[in-house]
């Protein structure tokens, strides 16, 4: 009795030794830190393979309906009679050629922005998605340039012979395919979240749109083909019932070039946009960078940059003032808190201390709207 009063249980007293206590505080610090990584909130990777999946398999099945529907045109023109003498019906298989170039350079980059980023082009290949999608707008400009052209010809020359019949029968498979196309090249639009947590306890961020810029300048090329497709059916059908007004068919070719032309505008300010380092949509400079500033102890934000490399591709670089001690901290609340909401591509933050500020710094000025 005296014994076990006098000296407790062994394992009331036994202390945890030095090497124990050690693994303890190792295990905790990794174990607090283990949900911490520079890219841990980052989804940009998953979400470019799965963007770039869709849009091959979309322009692979697309470049096929194209290719097969050319070879008939072309094969029934011939049988039928030499292209029926139709400006529209030529302007109409110039259109499906340029759509068929233009889905295998829309390929042709997305095999390029596949390959790793090396020493001299650090962000990797992305911007040749831009460049495939610039190089497809301007086929699409200078074949609807050469269409017009020939069609004011036709205003001023109309001494020529048109078979509605075949042209009515062409026309009418050319709209039913190019309906097909667009359907097929067509992208899903944005995502959305209502704050369901993601992985490692944060808030899922919103889900970008699949916006891809080959996807879409093949989608462009689709619904200019559509609308000179509409143009041959509407000219066929007048010229049908009203073989007098063949008239109709340089008018048609010349009113819907317009059309083709009026559907390129949209992509072309998105991938001059781009190539001027600008803002891509869903990324106003104010709301970044008033996220930013919730963040606790962040004291103000200065030469804030956002830019897009591609069309949901978005880096961004900001410096941050603080006074608090721990840096770490700030910084990795201030990359969450962007990731919770953005799905930036990357995220550069630089944290100050408050009293090196400069007011008069050129770079660190407030952009103007």
């Amino acid at each position: 009795y005296f014994l076990e009063h006098r000296f407790p249980l062994a394992e009331e007293t036994i202390l945890p030794s030095p090497r124990g206590k050690s693994e303890q505080q190792e295990a905790e610090v990794t174990g607090a830190n283990r949900a911490y990584h520079c890219h841990s909130y980052s989804q940009a990777y998953e979400n470019r393979q799965r963007e770039q999946h869709q849009a091959r398999r979309k322009l692979c099945v697309a470049s096929v309906i194209c290719t097969f529907f050319m070879i008939a045109e072309i094969t029934g023109k011939y049988v039928c009679g030499h292209i029926a003498g139709s400006l529209a019906v030529l302007s109409d298989a110039a259109h499906i050629l340029v759509d068929l170039t233009g889905f295998l350079i829309s390929l042709l980059s997305l095999c390029l922005t596949s390959k790793p980023p090396t020493k001299q082009c650090t962000f990797g290949w992305h911007r040749a998605e831009i460049l495939g999608a610039l190089m497809s707008m301007i086929i699409v400009w200078m074949v609807t340039g050469v269409l017009i052209y020939l069609a004011c010809m036709r205003l001023l020359h109309p001494d020529y012979d048109i078979d509605a019949t075949v042209m009515l029968i062409t026309s009418a498979c050319a709209v039913l395919t190019n309906i097909l196309l667009s359907l097929i090249l067509h992208q899903t639009g944005p995502g959305h979240s209502h704050g369901a947590q993601g992985r490692e306890g944060t808030s899922a961020p919103l889900e970008p749109a699949l916006s891809n810029a080959s996807l879409q300048a093949a989608f462009v090329h689709a619904i200019g083909d559509l609308f000179q497709s509409i143009s041959v059916l509407i000219s066929a059908l007048i010229i049908f019932f009203k073989p007098q007004y063949k008239i109709a068919d340089p008018i048609c070719t010349f009113v819907f070039s317009i059309f083709v032309l009026a559907t390129t505008i949209t992509i072309l300010r998105d991938i001059l946009t781009i190539l001027m380092e600008g803002t891509s949509k869903g990324f106003a400079y104010d709301a970044v960078k008033a996220r930013i500033l919730t963040v606790e102890k962040v004291e103000s934000v200065h030469d804030l940059h956002v830019w897009a490399l591609t069309m949901n591709q978005t880096a961004l670089s900001a410096h941050i003032a603080t006074d608090s001690t721990d840096s770490q901290k700030i910084l990795r609340d201030v990359t969450q808190a962007l990731f919770e909401q953005y799905s930036f591509h990357s995220i550069t933050i630089q944290i100050e201390s408050g009293q090196d500020q400069k007011p008069d710094c050129v770079f660190c000025q407030e952009p103007r709207d």
